[in-house]
């Protein structure tokens, strides 16, 4: 076999396979690990025809990802006593023939073509034969439905998120769920995830779930990049490797945030290198320098910085398919990769094959792409996301699940939904210039009640920040208070001192 030609040599009638293909690809793989940057972006396990060529390639990929070498003598016992082997092999030689079957490695990434392709020709026959089917029983179904369906399960191929799931004995699931219960009790964090790095989050959900696709929402201006940014710093500062995605601030936008926070300066001093902690001059309106020590202060903000494990990708418009071949390298590296957050989902860009459907079709496949990528690597993914405006419309203004309906299915492929509100950002727009209108017909001593109560409540309110649980697989749901900074636009926990450090190298604390 010199190449991937002869792709179907079957029936137009049988679903197409391309056996030697898969088995020339695990060869080039297993005698090579440097085949894989050649084709992960191409295949999933999934896409293999035979169950333990698939089976081969993710515990490979995996072994790989993980800093391994990945050959026959490495991946052996992954598969002893597998069902899946031939009776006539043991694991070791099923591995040690598909290494023979290697036949160079300049047509890996052709083979995974073909491997694909097949994989597309046989979901797509499947779903146009059961189509067909149902289009030959009147009556079953409405036109609308198996319409409906047939987008649908077509979308899902395009995408390539048909996966199979694999599966697992009841007895096995209970016995990972008492590991990651025994690795939490012997940590004394009492966290089933990693940190928010933030105790009240912490407390709420029992930490950022390995897996899991967890969804922070909120209008503009209530401070989501801001807090988005404060979870990956804190939680890199807890010892956790992150990747943060920013499609809308620049590295050095987040950066002076960042530093800002550190130094207790508003961001445009950081800018600007211009105090806005105390007014301008009288004479002149111009804005004095920053002091010497406050220089220090973001020097040091730098240096505290320096060695957190958390990289930045700016890129504008990408694909959760170039995130995630980020993510895949990162993960290769010696930091490794324990988070994802992305800021937000509304400005990653879907697929080539999606780009002319509506918006619902676009979000619905990034919502199950940032799925998938969280199962995949078995992190979590935080997706920052920007609510509907029917939360604005509502007197108290506070979110609620129904405001994620224009962002396709991030509600059902989501464990965890958290919503931020800042009640002092709406009462202080309310407040104006203290100018208050008066209602019809409002009596004099109703009009200075309210007037009253509204600057009362907008003073209260001065600093605080409050995240709503409005979804969690994992435990109850509820509300969590923190304090929020205006001049420097940074979150903290409200028994925190607002003059402490933005955040803290913990030494087995979870902080």
């Amino acid at each position: 076999m010199n190449g991937p030609d002869g792709l179907f040599g079957t029936s137009l009638r049988q679903p197409p396979t391309n056996i030697e293909a898969e088995q020339a690809l695990l060869g080039a793989l297993l005698t090579n690990n440097g085949v894989l940057s050649r084709v992960e972006e191409i295949l999933e396990p999934e896409h293999f025809y035979i169950p333990i060529h698939g089976a081969v390639y993710g515990a490979a990929r995996k072994m790989v990802w993980d800093g391994g070498r990945a050959d026959p003598v490495t991946l052996r016992p992954k598969f002893e006593g597998d069902p899946r082997l031939r009776h006539d092999e043991t694991a070791l030689q099923m591995l040690m023939r598909l290494a023979g079957c290697m036949v160079g490695i300049a047509y890996a990434a052709e083979y995974a073509t073909t491997i694909r392709s097949a994989w597309f020709r046989r979901n797509l026959f499947e779903v146009c034969s059961e189509t067909a089917d149902l289009c030959c029983r009147p009556g079953e179904l409405p036109d609308s439905a198996v319409m409906e369906g047939l987008e649908n399960r077509i979308t899902r191929i395009a995408t390539g998120s048909i996966a199979a799931q694999p599966t697992i004995q009841i007895g096995a699931a209970i016995g990972q769920a008492i590991k990651g219960a025994r690795e939490a009790a012997e940590r004394g964090d009492g966290l089933a995830g990693i940190t928010w790095g933030y105790r009240a989050l912490d407390r709420m959900t029992g930490g950022l779930h390995r897996g899991d696709l967890t969804i922070l929402g909120a209008r503009p201006a209530m401070g989501k990049t801001a807090l988005g940014l404060g979870i990956a710093v804190r939680t890199a500062a807890a010892g956790n490797s992150v990747l943060f995605w920013s499609g809308e601030m620049r590295a050095a936008q987040l950066g002076a945030r960042a530093g800002a926070a550190w130094a207790g300066l508003s961001t445009l001093s950081v800018f600007t290198g211009r105090r806005y902690d105390i007014p301008p001059h009288a004479d002149t309106s111009q804005r004095e320098p920053l002091a010497p020590y406050q220089w220090r202060e973001l020097e040091d903000g730098e240096l505290a910085a320096a060695s957190l494990p958390m990289q930045i990708d700016h890129r504008s418009g990408i694909t959760v398919a170039e995130l995630r071949t980020q993510a895949r390298a990162m993960r290769r590296s010696r930091q490794g990769l324990d988070l994802i957050v992305v800021d937000y989902v509304g400005l990653l860009s879907a697929s080539s094959d999606t780009r002319s459907f509506n918006l619902t079709h676009r979000m619905t496949e990034i919502s199950k792409d940032l799925k998938n990528l969280a199962g995949e690597l078995e992190i979590p993914v935080l997706a920052l996301a920007q609510l509907s405006r029917e939360s604005a419309k509502r007197e108290d203004k506070r979110p609620e699940l129904t405001d994620l309906r224009d962002s396709g299915s991030l509600e059902q492929d989501a464990a965890t939904v958290l919503f931020l509100h800042r009640d002092h950002y709406y009462l202080n727009k309310q407040l104006g210039d203290g100018n208050i209108p008066r209602n019809d017909r409002e009596t004099d001593e109703a009009y200075s009640n309210r007037c009253a109560n509204l600057i009362q409540r907008t003073r209260d309110s001065k600093g605080k920040a409050s995240v709503y649980v409005a979804k969690n697989r994992h435990g109850a749901t509820g509300a969590c208070a923190l304090q929020f900074q205006d001049m420097t636009t940074w979150f903290r926990d409200v028994d925190e001192s607002e003059h402490g450090p933005a955040w803290t190298v913990a030494h087995g604390d979870g902080q």
